[in-house]
């Protein structure tokens, strides 16, 4: 079911926190005085499941096409709990509740992408097209949610043929073309499908983006941003065939040009160069799923192999350096259903496998990680419960051949609590575990050099996160006139990060060692929307405090996480009928960041504005044009989630961070046949 936001409880609850302003506690106390004729209603992407550890805010390809997303930071604008830092593909990184990619589980159709490449790149890039849909899980969670989710998961799900096949339709195709005017960018797509036998399709796509060095609010152009991303996907989907269901794709992604050394910073003729980059990724997954109508068998399971590689020459000396990342594993569960139907009791018993081995010329480290898990639902009247646990069993050797291993368990418990009158109550607690992992691949080699040392401390203990939620939700309608709709949530959630492991050099000695203290994120997420007829309107808002053991602020912590300022967002939207035909408008704001250690700089806030379209023809219902433009008032500012360098830095690359794209006119048009 599709859910809105929370409940009046949390606005008195948050009253007593310093992370909700008053203003929307004001805007809670208002809608909450209206839920006794709350009915059920459905709006946007943003979808809540029974599991509140499952939670999921679900980015769908509608929205995805909607803002022509052409990277990570396009694919999640909308999302409060998710941000984006980078100003390009080749430098971003995903941020949930300021913890960094490289402490979420993040898969493509069950593969694991966690590679971790170089802290100045993105270790990860998928083409949006591909996307059926882009699953957010912030915290830790269930415990079949895979393994390593520090700081929560994101699953991306991939087309299939089925999916874009019309009624009665046996094979079609889309072709797509696309400019974007800050950097001069065009694009195309072509995808073809169709069904090859009763149930089974097949479905091919391949995109092609060239871009020049993008231009900036004001009107300068940024060096080291312009680029060529290329995309090939295949994928067989045999679906619902008696008990059975099949999946296998293959995708090749690759992004090169002519970047700066380190891309999330701007070029420098000193210690940040130009090189010739290209990084390219290869995954291939099988999924099957057994469904025989027996509610003792609901079988799934998994296997993947990714490859991820980071190639570049330095323009100027023609010095090469290379690294990769590779992994496979798998993933095989059941789910038992049992007792009365109105209990709704599902057991999900089941293991999973993964193994990473990073590597830059002849040295490499290994880490593998082995669990089995067990994860319990059920509905008792108006409370739906969950609990489980995961039991990881891990090693790391490491490149001098030390090795980090153990076994922990991680147990978790999740109650969701529909009050009445459109009210639910919710609460979480979960844990989580990470003793597979090693360093980032381009730096393997540190300390086992000719004349290096490389040393483990004694002691060495694997990561592990806990977090708590809590929170309410609300959703109804009727609220200030007829068939209007409206929903409020909000989230209290506070998640502790021990153990953090990271590494340093010192002259030719390197150590990898545990961090001290523990590192909190904890904060308020909020989500209030209204909408009557075919206008819709969300409202987002994130506010978090990252902190360190000493309780200053981590901010630009590469590899760790990230505080922003108070994030906003308003996005407003009407969906015409006759024409078929959405326009809408976006805000996102940032507050200015002031609460920071000494020896940082405050981050300025800021404020962008968006527009976009979308048109179907009356009369050529195969083609939609979409427009929009982004940065609408050419801002010239830098965005808080892209590396800031201190003035005090002894790099001699210029201070600040890399500004961001100014105003930025984008156009497409798509055709299917």
């Amino acid at each position: 079911m599709t859910d809105r936001l929370s409940p009046c409880v949390a606005a008195s609850a948050s009253r007593a926190t310093a992370f909700t302003p008053r203003p929307l506690v004001a805007a809670i106390a208002l809608l909450c005085a209206s839920t006794a004729n709350a009915e059920t209603l459905q709006m946007d992407t943003l979808q809540i499941e029974d599991d509140r550890l499952n939670a999921t805010a679900v980015i769908d390809s509608e929205e995805i096409a909607l803002h022509q997303a052409h990277d990570l930071k396009d694919v999640f604008r909308d999302t409060p709990s998710v941000t984006v830092g980078g100003t390009t593909a080749s430098s971003e990184m995903i941020y949930v509740r300021g913890l960094e990619d490289t402490n979420l589980n993040i898969s493509v159709d069950g593969a694991s992408q966690n590679g971790y490449l170089f802290h100045h790149s993105s270790s990860f890039n998928i083409e949006p097209e591909l996307l059926k849909r882009a699953e957010v899980q912030a915290g830790p969670g269930a415990a079949d949610n895979g393994p390593n989710a520090l700081g929560g998961s994101i699953k991306f799900v991939t087309k299939d043929a089925q999916d874009l096949l019309e009624p009665g339709e046996t094979f079609g195709g889309m072709v797509k073309g696309s400019t974007e005017s800050a950097a001069d960018a065009v694009k195309g797509t072509l995808s073809v499908y169709g069904e090859v036998a009763p149930n089974a399709g097949l479905l091919f796509s391949t995109s092609a983006r060239n871009s020049d060095d993008y231009r900036t609010g004001g009107g300068d152009e940024e060096e080291g941003t312009g680029g060529h991303q290329r995309s090939y996907f295949g994928k067989f989907s045999l679906l619902d065939q008696g008990a059975h269901s099949l999946r296998i794709s293959a995708e090749h992604n690759e992004d090169s040009g002519i970047y700066c050394t380190r891309p999330n910073m701007e070029c420098q003729p000193f210690n940040n160069v130009k090189v010739d980059t290209e990084l390219s990724r290869d995954t291939y997954t099988a999924n099957y799923d057994y469904e025989p109508g027996s509610r003792l068998v609901d079988v799934h399971t998994n296997v993947f192999h990714t490859k991820t590689e980071l190639d570049r020459t330095t323009v100027s000396t023609g010095a090469e350096l290379n690294a990769d990342v590779e992994s496979y594993g798998g993933d095989l569960n059941n789910t038992f259903r049992f007792g009365p139907e109105d209990m709704n009791n599902r057991l999900t018993l089941g293991s999973d496998y993964v193994y990473d081995e990073s590597s830059t010329g002849s040295f490499d480290e290994k880490a593998r990680n082995l669990a089995l898990y067990a994860q319990h639902r059920m509905t008792l009247g108006a409370v739906d419960l969950s609990f489980g646990a995961r039991v990881d069993d891990y090693k790391t050797e490491y490149a001098n051949g030390e090795t980090l291993d153990g076994t922990d368990v991680s147990p978790n418990a999740s109650l969701n609590w529909r009050v009445g009158g459109g009210v639910e109550l919710f609460t979480g607690y979960s844990t989580a575990v990470r003793g597979n992992k090693g360093r980032e691949a381009i730096l393997a080699d540190d300390g086992v050099g000719v004349g290096e040392t490389l040393t483990v401390e004694p002691g060495l203990e694997a990561e592990t996160s806990r977090s708590t939620e809590v929170g309410a939700r609300w959703k109804g309608n009727d609220l200030l006139t007829q068939r209007d709709r409206a929903g409020l949530e909000v989230t209290y959630f506070d998640t502790h990060f021990d153990n953090y492991i990271t590494d340093e050099t010192v002259g030719s000695e390197t150590t990898i060692y545990n961090m001290e203290g523990i590192v909190t994120s904890k904060g308020v997420e909020a989500r209030a929307t209204y909408g009557i007829g075919g206008w819709d309107m969300t409202l987002g808002y994130l506010t978090m405090d990252l902190e360190d053991n000493q309780g200053e602020t981590v901010v630009d912590d590469m590899g760790l996480g990230n505080q922003t300022g108070d994030r906003w967002s308003l996005d407003n939207r009407y969906t015409f009928v006759d024409p078929q035909m959405t326009i809408g408008w976006t805000v996102t704001a940032y507050e200015r960041l002031t609460d920071l250690p000494d020896d940082q700089s405050e981050r300025a806030g800021y404020a962008t504005h968006d527009v976009y379209a979308s048109w179907v023809p009356r009369d050529m219902q195969d083609l939609t044009l979409t427009a929009g433009i982004y940065n609408l008032f050419d801002k010239e500012y830098t965005d808080q989630n892209t590396y800031f360098l201190e003035p005090n830095n002894a790099r001699g690359i210029t201070t600040g961070a890399i500004t961001s794209p100014g105003r930025d006119v984008r156009l497409s048009v798509a055709y299917r046949f």
